[in-house]
Protein backbone atom coordinates (compact mmCIF):
# COMPACT_ATOMS: atom_id res chain seq x y z
CA UNK A 1 0.00 0.00 0.00
CA UNK A 2 1.28 3.49 -0.87
CA UNK A 3 2.72 5.20 2.23
CA UNK A 4 1.08 8.48 1.19
CA UNK A 5 -2.38 6.99 1.66
CA UNK A 6 -1.40 5.39 4.95
CA UNK A 7 -0.14 8.75 6.15
CA UNK A 8 -3.38 10.49 5.21
CA UNK A 9 -5.44 7.87 7.02
CA UNK A 10 -3.20 7.98 10.08
CA UNK A 11 -3.63 11.75 10.31
CA UNK A 12 -7.28 11.26 11.27
CA UNK A 13 -6.24 9.03 14.15
CA UNK A 14 -3.69 11.63 15.25
CA UNK A 15 -6.46 14.22 15.50
CA UNK A 16 -8.33 12.03 17.96
CA UNK A 17 -5.19 11.47 20.04
CA UNK A 18 -4.35 15.19 20.05
CA UNK A 19 -7.84 16.13 21.22
CA UNK A 20 -7.67 13.57 24.00
CA UNK A 21 -4.22 14.66 25.22
CA UNK A 22 -5.26 18.30 25.46
CA UNK A 23 -8.39 17.57 27.43
CA UNK A 24 -11.04 17.93 24.79
CA UNK A 25 -14.15 15.79 25.37
CA UNK A 26 -13.52 13.00 22.93
CA UNK A 27 -16.30 10.50 23.54
CA UNK A 28 -16.68 7.06 22.04
CA UNK A 29 -18.88 8.33 19.23
CA UNK A 30 -16.30 10.87 18.08
CA UNK A 31 -13.57 8.26 18.30
CA UNK A 32 -15.63 5.90 16.19
CA UNK A 33 -16.20 8.58 13.56
CA UNK A 34 -12.51 9.42 13.40
CA UNK A 35 -11.55 5.75 13.05
CA UNK A 36 -14.19 5.31 10.35
CA UNK A 37 -12.92 8.38 8.50
CA UNK A 38 -9.35 7.11 8.70
CA UNK A 39 -10.40 3.70 7.37
CA UNK A 40 -12.41 5.16 4.49
CA UNK A 41 -9.61 7.53 3.55
CA UNK A 42 -6.95 4.82 3.67
CA UNK A 43 -8.95 2.20 1.75
CA UNK A 44 -10.27 4.77 -0.71
CA UNK A 45 -6.78 6.11 -1.31
CA UNK A 46 -5.42 2.63 -1.89
CA UNK A 47 -8.22 1.83 -4.35
CA UNK A 48 -7.64 5.09 -6.21
CA UNK A 49 -3.90 4.42 -6.40
CA UNK A 50 -4.51 0.90 -7.71
CA UNK A 51 -6.95 2.25 -10.31
CA UNK A 52 -4.47 4.89 -11.47
CA UNK A 53 -1.76 2.22 -11.81
CA UNK A 54 -4.15 0.07 -13.84
CA UNK A 55 -4.96 2.97 -16.18
CA UNK A 56 -1.26 3.72 -16.58
CA UNK A 57 -0.54 0.11 -17.52
CA UNK A 58 -3.41 0.10 -20.01
CA UNK A 59 -2.07 3.28 -21.60
CA UNK A 60 1.50 2.00 -21.83
CA UNK A 61 1.03 -1.68 -22.69
CA UNK A 62 -0.64 -3.51 -25.55
CA UNK A 63 -3.89 -5.06 -24.31
CA UNK A 64 -3.27 -8.34 -26.17
CA UNK A 65 0.43 -9.08 -25.77
CA UNK A 66 1.40 -6.99 -22.74
CA UNK A 67 4.41 -5.38 -24.44
CA UNK A 68 4.75 -1.61 -24.89
CA UNK A 69 2.38 0.16 -27.24
CA UNK A 70 3.76 2.06 -30.22
CA UNK A 71 3.65 5.55 -28.66
CA UNK A 72 5.20 4.49 -25.38
CA UNK A 73 7.96 2.60 -27.20
CA UNK A 74 8.78 5.69 -29.28
CA UNK A 75 9.02 7.78 -26.10
CA UNK A 76 11.40 5.25 -24.59
CA UNK A 77 13.47 5.07 -27.77
CA UNK A 78 13.83 8.85 -27.93
CA UNK A 79 14.82 8.93 -24.27
CA UNK A 80 17.43 6.20 -24.73
CA UNK A 81 18.93 7.91 -27.78
CA UNK A 82 19.26 11.13 -25.78
CA UNK A 83 21.02 9.22 -23.00
CA UNK A 84 23.26 7.53 -25.55
CA UNK A 85 24.17 10.89 -27.06
CA UNK A 86 25.03 12.30 -23.64
CA UNK A 87 27.00 9.26 -22.48
CA UNK A 88 28.40 8.26 -25.88
CA UNK A 89 27.27 4.66 -26.17
CA UNK A 90 25.42 2.79 -28.95
CA UNK A 91 21.75 1.85 -29.11
CA UNK A 92 20.52 -0.90 -31.41
CA UNK A 93 16.99 -1.28 -32.72
CA UNK A 94 15.39 -4.43 -34.16
CA UNK A 95 12.28 -4.23 -36.33
CA UNK A 96 10.62 -7.65 -36.55
CA UNK A 97 7.79 -8.94 -38.72
CA UNK A 98 6.05 -12.32 -38.58
CA UNK A 99 6.24 -13.88 -42.05
CA UNK A 100 3.08 -15.56 -43.39
CA UNK A 101 1.03 -14.38 -40.43
CA UNK A 102 -1.96 -13.51 -42.63
CA UNK A 103 -1.92 -17.04 -44.07
CA UNK A 104 -1.76 -18.45 -40.54
CA UNK A 105 -4.79 -16.36 -39.56
CA UNK A 106 -6.71 -17.51 -42.64
CA UNK A 107 -5.97 -21.17 -41.91
CA UNK A 108 -6.41 -21.23 -38.14
CA UNK A 109 -8.62 -18.25 -37.32
CA UNK A 110 -8.08 -15.03 -35.40
CA UNK A 111 -8.16 -16.62 -31.95
CA UNK A 112 -5.19 -18.82 -32.83
CA UNK A 113 -3.59 -15.81 -34.49
CA UNK A 114 -3.89 -13.79 -31.28
CA UNK A 115 -2.43 -16.68 -29.31
CA UNK A 116 0.52 -16.79 -31.71
CA UNK A 117 1.13 -13.05 -31.25
CA UNK A 118 1.14 -13.49 -27.48
CA UNK A 119 3.48 -16.47 -27.76
CA UNK A 120 5.88 -14.47 -29.90
CA UNK A 121 5.74 -11.47 -27.55
CA UNK A 122 6.69 -13.81 -24.69
CA UNK A 123 9.53 -15.21 -26.80
CA UNK A 124 10.88 -11.71 -27.35
CA UNK A 125 10.72 -10.78 -23.69
CA UNK A 126 12.66 -13.81 -22.49
CA UNK A 127 15.42 -12.99 -24.97
CA UNK A 128 16.14 -9.46 -23.75
CA UNK A 129 17.67 -7.93 -20.64
CA UNK A 130 15.85 -5.94 -17.98
CA UNK A 131 17.10 -2.63 -19.42
CA UNK A 132 15.88 -3.53 -22.93
CA UNK A 133 12.37 -2.89 -24.22
CA UNK A 134 9.91 -4.80 -26.39
CA UNK A 135 7.02 -3.14 -28.18
CA UNK A 136 4.26 -3.94 -30.63
CA UNK A 137 4.59 -1.57 -33.55
CA UNK A 138 1.30 -2.64 -35.09
CA UNK A 139 -0.38 -5.81 -36.35
CA UNK A 140 2.28 -8.52 -36.52
CA UNK A 141 5.21 -6.09 -36.33
CA UNK A 142 7.29 -5.88 -33.16
CA UNK A 143 10.29 -3.82 -32.07
CA UNK A 144 13.15 -4.48 -29.67
CA UNK A 145 15.26 -1.71 -28.16
CA UNK A 146 18.76 -2.64 -26.97
CA UNK A 147 20.52 0.21 -25.11
CA UNK A 148 24.31 0.13 -24.79
CA UNK A 149 24.43 -2.49 -27.54
CA UNK A 150 26.42 -2.57 -30.77
CA UNK A 151 25.06 -3.88 -34.07
CA UNK A 152 26.97 -7.16 -33.81
CA UNK A 153 25.33 -8.00 -30.50
CA UNK A 154 21.96 -6.96 -31.87
CA UNK A 155 22.44 -9.42 -34.74
CA UNK A 156 23.15 -12.18 -32.23
CA UNK A 157 19.91 -11.38 -30.42
CA UNK A 158 18.08 -11.43 -33.75
CA UNK A 159 19.56 -14.79 -34.70
CA UNK A 160 18.46 -16.25 -31.38
CA UNK A 161 14.94 -14.93 -31.90
CA UNK A 162 14.78 -16.38 -35.41
CA UNK A 163 16.04 -19.77 -34.27
CA UNK A 164 13.48 -20.02 -31.48
CA UNK A 165 10.69 -18.79 -33.75
CA UNK A 166 11.42 -21.58 -36.24
CA UNK A 167 11.06 -24.22 -33.56
CA UNK A 168 8.21 -22.73 -31.51
CA UNK A 169 5.90 -21.00 -33.99
CA UNK A 170 3.69 -23.12 -36.23
CA UNK A 171 5.04 -22.54 -39.73
CA UNK A 172 5.66 -18.84 -39.08
CA UNK A 173 9.14 -17.35 -39.40
CA UNK A 174 10.39 -13.83 -38.69
CA UNK A 175 12.18 -11.21 -40.75
CA UNK A 176 14.30 -8.60 -38.99
CA UNK A 177 15.85 -5.23 -39.76
CA UNK A 178 18.72 -4.05 -37.54
CA UNK A 179 20.21 -0.58 -37.20
CA UNK A 180 22.22 1.25 -34.54
CA UNK A 181 22.67 4.76 -33.21
CA UNK A 182 24.96 6.61 -33.90
CA UNK A 183 26.58 4.34 -36.50
CA UNK A 184 23.62 4.27 -38.89
CA UNK A 185 21.40 7.13 -37.73
CA UNK A 186 21.72 10.51 -36.05
CA UNK A 187 18.33 10.50 -34.29
CA UNK A 188 15.63 8.20 -32.97
CA UNK A 189 13.48 9.00 -36.02
CA UNK A 190 16.25 8.09 -38.46
CA UNK A 191 17.00 4.93 -36.51
CA UNK A 192 13.36 3.89 -36.72
CA UNK A 193 13.15 4.58 -40.45
CA UNK A 194 16.38 2.70 -41.15
CA UNK A 195 15.46 -0.44 -39.20
CA UNK A 196 11.91 -0.40 -40.60
CA UNK A 197 13.14 -0.19 -44.21
CA UNK A 198 15.60 -3.03 -43.64
CA UNK A 199 12.85 -5.19 -42.20
CA UNK A 200 10.71 -4.72 -45.30
CA UNK A 201 13.65 -5.70 -47.50
CA UNK A 202 14.27 -8.77 -45.35
CA UNK A 203 10.59 -9.69 -45.52
CA UNK A 204 10.81 -10.05 -49.31
CA UNK A 205 13.11 -13.05 -48.74
CA UNK A 206 11.34 -14.28 -45.58
CA UNK A 207 13.12 -15.70 -42.54
CA UNK A 208 15.85 -13.18 -43.23
CA UNK A 209 17.73 -10.55 -41.23
CA UNK A 210 19.40 -7.47 -42.69
CA UNK A 211 21.61 -4.98 -40.87
CA UNK A 212 22.48 -1.43 -41.89
CA UNK A 213 25.93 -1.03 -43.40
CA UNK A 214 26.41 2.75 -43.37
Amino acid sequence: MDSRWLGMGASCLMIMIWLSVYGFPVDVAMAAWVVLAATIQTVGGYMLGAYVNKLRRMAYHDSLTGVLVNRRFIDKLEHEVQLAKRNQYPVTLLFIDLDNFKDFNDRHGHIKGDQLLCQFADLLQVNVRRQDAVGRWGGEEFVVLLPQTETKVGLSVGERIQKQARSLLSGVTVSIGVASYPLHAASAKELTEKADALMYEAKKKKDCMLAATN
